[in-house]
């Protein structure tokens, strides 16, 4: 005969629904209705989404971001000629490149966009992350959300304006387009010796798979002991019952250690922002202190050499080559045989 365990009852958790006005806000009015999506329920999920609320860090947001946006599509519009179909057919080829140097742009096409671009870029991230902090303490939360996208941010200014500023030039930061954001990934491994062989790449890596590893058996742990209320955290924090314990068992016995509904937290947190912290040592190294490398890692022993390796291919900066029409001639090869 077949045991039936009676599930203890959760404890009931009311939290006060927030005013549709913040009274320490002016702007702070949510925005929109609710609207449910059926196809929600048949997953499983929550079918509610919206409202939304804003406030004044993030109007302010929203504004810079959509003035961004518009300077970006001027910008592309001036590349196709005011052709307005063919920016839409082309966009993810619209390059806005950075300028030289450090200075103000000579004009607008010549790097002017960009900076403009990353002023508003700074405004609307910097004003958002205002409103994450607002939000937090409004209801005397502990600001983590805050600290994760700071990190965030940290990774992005770090590859557009810090590593730029010392090295001296805007021009070492990636264009902005979607598909220039790819080449200067591709570029800039190649062109400081594989960025594989950075340390902190690897480190990166590890925290990215990890992260995605630990998200993943997480939602199945949860999954698997939903019929038991684990996927009520609030309430399981509070108070635990059988399916965070049977949780809590699961990793034990299957990982080694012990997790709990808190802990859990912790491991995805600093998994996740340890991503975008190794990240942006890694970038911020590469070209001021580190030339190169792959022969870093032949130094310490962590690459093989491949082949001679000589001292003044890596000092200074990779010198460019131009290839001119008659480069063939040049090198000594008559034209028509292997010429240009």
């Amino acid at each position: 005969m077949a045991t039936v365990i009676a599930r203890p009852s959760l404890p009931h958790m009311e939290f006060p629904e927030p005013s549709a006005l913040d009274s320490r806000d002016p702007l702070g009015i949510r925005l929109g209705v609710p609207i449910r999506i059926p196809l929600f329920a048949r997953m499983g999920m929550s079918t509610q989404t919206g409202v939304i609320y804003l406030g004044t860090w993030g109007l302010l947001s929203t504004f810079f971001f959509i003035a961004g946006l518009a300077v970006l599509t001027f910008a592309g519009l001036q590349q196709m000629q005011g052709n307005l179909p063919l920016l839409i057919k082309y966009f993810a080829n619209v390059q806005i490149q950075p300028p030289e140097g450090l200075g103000m742009a000579p004009s607008l096409q010549q790097g002017g966009f960009w900076q403009i671009n990353m002023l508003l870029w700074a405004a609307s991230v910097t004003c958002w992350a205002f409103r994450c902090y607002d939000r937090c303490i409004r209801f005397s939360m502990r600001p983590f959300m805050f600290f994760a996208y700071a990190a965030a941010i940290l990774l992005t200014s770090t590859i557009w304006v810090f590593r730029p500023l010392v090295m001296g030039s805007w021009a070492e930061a990636p264009a902005l387009g979607l598909n220039s954001d790819l080449d200067w990934a591709q570029n800039f491994s190649v062109l400081w010796g594989n960025l594989y062989y950075n340390p902190w790449h690897m480190l990166a890596i590890f925290f990215l798979f990890g992260s995605t590893m630990l998200w993943g058996m997480h939602g199945a742990t949860i999954l698997a002991t939903a019929a038991e209320g684990s996927h009520k955290e609030l309430a399981e924090i509070k108070d635990m019952h059988s399916g965070s314990h049977k949780s809590m068992l699961f990793w034990r016995w299957t990982m080694g250690f012990n997790a709990n509904p808190k802990t859990i937290h912790d491991w995805l947190y600093w998994f996740s922002v340890g991503v975008v912290l190794s990240s942006a040592i890694g970038i911020i190294t590469t070209g001021p202190i580190v030339k190169d490398w792959y022969v870093w890692g032949v130094d310490h022993g962590w690459v093989q050499q491949y082949g001679p390796i000589t001292r003044s291919a890596v000092n200074g900066y990779p010198q460019v080559n131009p290839v001119g029409i008659n480069a063939g001639e040049q090198q000594g090869i008559p034209a028509g045989q292997g010429g240009y």
